[in-house]
């Protein structure tokens, strides 16, 4: 098209020499009216009134301009792919979170069990968590006490140990205990735990402390009265002496004195332990897989995962023992949201 501006218009044919010629010759060869030709004559088609033409505005032009049909012309007729120019820039944005979503899917299906039982948690109404150290029942199980607060129930936390070696020199630190006690309030508040019970056994000792241990369980226990208590099984997961001390004591109290309580192991599918000891997250300890059980169900947890998250947060005294391996680089949010489900053995 050919843009004529405004300005200058467009030349039309009454004002050309041939139609006024025209009107001339042909005034008084009809009755109707002077100056009007005879249907068919040759000046008739410059006489008739051509349509308007279409007034377009050039992006960043001051002037409209009038589009001649027939005509080409480039400017502002090129601005109608713009539309179509960022649709596809949109999809190349949306690739990427697309591509991330898909492949966190794919890893939450490849490390989910689906040939386990999941356990109804409004089954129970008062539950006692029991760990040496701050931190170990979030990393294994807070995602299970969130939802056991979320049902109604009660949940007690049961810390054996200040925890005061949890640095990477593993030395006593005493301001370290106080510093994780306060850690482990905001992580339950967090998780919705009732109660905090902090014992204060040396960490690292409590195999030296075996029947104190089982004196001070058998009294929290019976305190608290609960239908459900939750802790390490007799691998201690990673074979730490606490946690496998902490196992044997809770076992033997629970098989004598409490065999009406169930009492549950924290477990992993053998697939998901086979990623964390490949990314370096638990050591390859031989002796400690021979005595590790299998999951017997899950728990769904869902939308607890979030104050989960949460409260590992909260640790951040222990951010550099929760990281290992690959964990030092990848954010521990991101595997953690994945474990849609948390593992239990029942001890039998």
């Amino acid at each position: 098209m050919v843009r004529q501006c405004r300005r200058g218009g467009l030349a039309g044919a009454r004002g050309s020499p041939t139609g006024a010629s025209d009107r001339g010759v042909l005034r008084g060869e009809r009755d109707d009216g002077p100056g009007r030709p005879l249907p068919g004559h040759p000046a008739a088609a410059a006489l008739r009134p051509r349509p308007r033409p279409a007034r377009v505005r050039a992006r960043g032009v001051g002037s409209e301009c009038a589009a001649v049909p027939g005509e080409r012309f480039s400017g502002s007729a090129r601005l109608a792919g713009a539309p179509s120019s960022r649709r596809s820039r949109l999809k190349r944005l949306l690739i990427l979170p697309g591509a991330a979503l898909a492949l966190w899917l794919a890893a939450v299906l490849l490390i989910t069990d689906r040939s386990l039982p999941v356990r109804d948690p409004r089954r129970f109404k008062n539950v006692l968590a029991v760990f040496p150290h701050a931190d170990d029942e979030t990393v294994h199980c807070g995602g299970s006490l969130a939802r056991f607060a979320e049902t109604g129930a009660s949940v007690t936390l049961l810390l054996l140990t200040g925890g005061e070696r949890g640095n990477p020199a593993g030395v006593i630190d005493p301001a370290l205990a106080a510093v994780r006690r306060r850690e482990s309030e905001r992580a339950a508040a967090i998780l919705g735990v009732t109660r905090v019970i902090q014992e204060d056994f040396d960490d690292g000792q409590l195999r030296q402390h075996t029947d104190a241990v089982e004196s001070v369980l058998s009294r929290r226990i019976a305190e608290v009265r609960p239908d459900l208590i939750l802790t390490y099984d007799l691998a201690g997961f990673d074979g730490h002496q606490d946690h496998v001390a902490c196992s044997q004591v809770l076992t033997k109290l629970c098989r004598a004195q409490f065999p009406a309580v169930p009492l549950w192991y924290v477990a992993l599918p053998a697939r998901m332990l086979r990623l964390l000891v490949l990314v370096g997250q638990v050591a390859d300890d031989s002796r400690a897989a021979q005595r590790r059980v299998t999951p017997t169900h899950r728990l769904f947890v869902g939308s607890a995962i979030v104050p989960k998250i949460r409260a590992l947060s909260a640790y951040r005294s222990q951010r550099g023992s929760i990281g290992k391996g690959l964990g030092r680089i990848i954010p521990a949010w991101l595997p953690v949201s994945m474990l849609q489900f948390e593992y239990f053995a029942d001890a039998g």
